[in-house]
């Protein structure tokens, strides 16, 4: 009876195991339908995602969080919708939640270093661009997000570095050639910036910024009259490109062009408060022999911006050659009293002008 007893015993823990077997196999199975349900959600919020119903994947992607909170995928996704939202503070909780649970996370790493440049922290912003190509090293992406990163930092070296790395990821990717270009220009390897930058003109012959980036680059190559095509065509593609008119301007200018008064009169037509685009009127005009006109140019952008240097300067020197010399001695005196880097003598220099 006893041995009896002992093999009931037996016979009893046995059952238990067999039982406690059962309730594991339900657990894993119902966690595996727990995780199907939640990949066919995360499927269905990228497809709202994608055809622009942000608010139904922003619910769809809190569905998947209630349903299994430990899916660092589902946090991210919600974190693009708040993105999409404008509400950068939930998305950067969220993408930050997709971080503690998977810290090799490249996506989310990548789009927490956006936000965090964007809100100015660039040093952190830094470290997460890092964290996501050391996690996936052909991520183009990244690679040129941690180059603007590193650009805005002023480490240009670096900078290049990135971006040569994300153009060989994305060799056909025109804002990784203009940006790479920006920062060999910067490294002042104005050779390799031209390369690059042709290279995005011949990838996108329709981008104006692309034409826009040449040309200037051009224009400080002194090679003026392709300087002049390429920006005459950036605005061409763009007339409102404001920075595209003005450089068109100088470089028609610097080649005795009429047509450089007509083009910064486009510039100020755009932007009619910006007092250096009424200064630099002045100066063409007077270049070009009309200096009544550039003294009202002067004038007008003095009247936008009193402490516009240059400006006070750029009027005395016209006063000057018309003859005031009490108008020259006024606005000469205010050049020196608002240049803080005027070096001493410099009025007496400028009042000389006059005696001539």
């Amino acid at each position: 009876m006893r041995e009896r007893s002992m093999w009931a015993a037996s016979g009893r823990w046995l059952g238990l195991f067999a039982v406690l077997g059962l309730a594991a196999g339900d657990a894993a199975a119902q966690k595996g339908i727990a995780a199907a349900r939640a990949a066919k959600l995360l499927a269905k919020g990228e497809a709202q995602l994608n055809g622009g119903d942000v608010d139904g994947a922003l619910a769809t992607f809190g569905q998947v969080i209630k349903e299994l909170p430990q899916d660092p995928h589902a946090y991210y996704q919600r974190g693009v919708c708040h993105e999409r939202k404008k509400d950068t503070a939930a998305a950067e909780a969220d993408y930050r939640k997709a971080l503690k649970l998977e810290p090799s996370f490249a996506e989310a790493h990548n789009n927490l270093g956006a936000l965090l440049q964007d809100g100015g922290k660039g040093g952190e912003a830094v470290d997460h661009f890092k964290e996501a190509v050391k996690n996936k090293p052909d991520y183009g992406e990244a690679w040129f997000n941690l180059g603007l990163a590193l650009y805005g930092q002023k480490k240009f070296g670096d900078a290049a570095a990135a971006y040569k790395r994300a153009a060989r990821l994305r060799p056909r990717d025109v804002d990784v050639r203009i940006n790479l270009g920006g920062a060999l220009r910067q490294l002042n390897d104005i050779d390799g910036a031209l390369l690059q930058l042709r290279m995005a003109v011949q990838l996108a012959p329709k981008d104006a910024m692309a034409r826009f980036s040449h040309g200037k680059l051009l224009a400080e190559k002194r090679k003026l009259k392709e300087a002049a095509a390429e920006l005459r065509e950036a605005v061409k593609l763009d007339p409102k490109y404001l920075k595209a008119w003005r450089q068109l301007a100088l470089c028609e200018a610097a080649l005795g062009e009429a047509s450089a008064v007509a083009s910064l009169r486009q510039a100020i037509k755009l932007a009619p408060r910006e007092a250096v685009l009424h200064a630099d009127l002045g100066r063409v005009l007077k270049k070009q022999g009309k200096l009544k006109e550039a003294i009202e140019a002067y004038r007008a952008a003095l009247k936008l911006d009193a402490g516009f240097a240059k400006g006070h300067l750029y009027l005395g020197l016209a006063l000057a050659e018309q003859g005031d010399c009490a108008g020259a001695k006024r606005a000469f005196q205010s050049f020196v009293q608002k240049e803080k880097d005027a070096p001493p003598g410099t009025l007496k220099k400028l009042l000389e002008k006059c005696k001539r």
